[in-house]
């Protein structure tokens, strides 16, 4: 039987702003990996391999050239993607906002929506006509203007749209050599929609 932890409303709020920077699923998940990294910090090596049970489980399989292919999303920050294609079509110029800006056109196109029917959809802060200031940038071609998101929101609303709407997306990146990235230098594959 695992241990129970009890913590205030305030901590547990926290805890969840930095499970979304971190890109972790669950509150355990942030925990186990907040500990993990002290540890390591501190020069520490834990007792059992319950560590990578954990850093394995949202990973579905490594190919053989390092490919990690996950079924979850991981930390996304410091990630550049090296290609991308939403409903079967490669994108040119592939960043997590043209990805985000094509399945949100996908959506629009499929559903038939106007500007305001489509900013109800988005759970990404958007409005329903021409706005330039607090991070928004019009978009002519879908009518609405979007606020920029980071890499992990990005994708959890791609995500969300892919799966709702049935876009097929799939997003190769790399995280950049950078000690706060995730996986430093590794490349994963991420997938949405059927």
């Amino acid at each position: 039987m695992m241990p129970v932890v009890r913590v205030n409303d305030a901590t547990f709020v926290d805890l969840k702003s930095v499970a979304t920077w971190l890109g972790t699923e669950t509150p355990s998940l942030t925990i186990d990996r907040l500990v993990r990294e002290k540890m390591e910090q501190l020069g520490l090596e834990r007792d059992d391999t319950s560590e990578e049970v954990v850093a394995s489980e949202a990973v579905s399989a490594t190919s053989d050239n390092g490919v990690m292919e996950f079924r979850s999303a991981p930390g996304l920050s410091f990630t550049r993607l090296l290609d991308a294609s939403v409903g079967g079509q490669a994108l040119a110029k592939a960043n997590w906002s043209s990805v985000l800006l094509k399945v949100i056109a996908a959506t629009k196109k499929k559903n038939g929506m106007d500007a305001k029917a489509l900013c109800q959809e988005l759970q990404v802060p958007s409005k329903p006509h021409e706005y330039g200031s607090e991070g928004y940038k019009y978009q002519a071609e879908l009518g609405i203007s979007i606020q920029g998101q980071s890499a992990q929101d990005a994708w959890k609303e791609i995500h969300r749209l892919a799966e709702k709407h049935s876009v097929p997306v799939e997003v190769r990146f790399q995280w950049r050599e950078n000690e706060k990235a995730q996986y430093p230098g590794r490349i994963g594959v991420l997938r949405a929609g059927k």
